[in-house]
């Protein structure tokens, strides 16, 4: 009769090759505070939307900017998630 082993699968560390470190974390902080620049802009965009489809009686000026606001929201949450998920990916080492 056949026999099934299972072995200890060791906990492997995601390391960048020698050198490259340093340029994947300079990448990734362009890209996190790029990201969140484009939110906050995009929110205030939104909001300036809504202030001036009130005052300006346009309703769909306001609309879209109650819109834009949710999209924001919702980028802000997918940011933190998607930035967190890649975080544990790629780690601190071990």
């Amino acid at each position: 009769m056949s026999e099934l082993r299972v072995l200890a699968i060791r906990n492997v560390c995601a390391t960048a090759p020698a050198g490259v470190a340093q340029y994947t974390d300079m990448l990734m902080g362009w890209v996190k505070y790029g990201v969140a620049a484009v939110i906050i802009v995009a929110g205030f965009v939104s909001v300036g939307a809504i202030v001036v489809g009130r005052l300006g009686s346009m309703s769909r000026a306001s609309q879209a900017g109650a819109s834009g606001l949710v999209y924001v929201v919702l980028a802000a949450v997918a940011y933190v998630t998607i930035y967190g998920v890649l975080w544990a990916i790629v780690g601190k080492g071990c």
